[in-house]
């Protein structure tokens, strides 16, 4: 009987880390693919730009006036 509990003990906490352990990738793989979007809008934002400042040159101007 004390044998039995302390199995179900032992395979309690291993469940219990393995869980852990799962969250963590998710979390991980979020962040991953968070980086990855974040990425991708940053690089279209910096392309954008370039357009602006090369085809629209007088737009990209600031004058202290303004």
């Amino acid at each position: 009987m004390i044998e039995n509990k302390q199995e179900i003990r032992k395979d309690l906490e291993k469940a219990l880390q393995v869980l852990q352990q799962a969250k963590q990738r998710v979390a991980n793989e979020k962040k991953k693919q968070n980086e990855k979007k974040r990425k991708a809008e940053n690089h279209h934002k910096y392309i954008m730009g370039g357009i602006i400042v090369k085809y629209f040159p007088d737009c990209y101007r600031y004058d202290e006036g303004e």
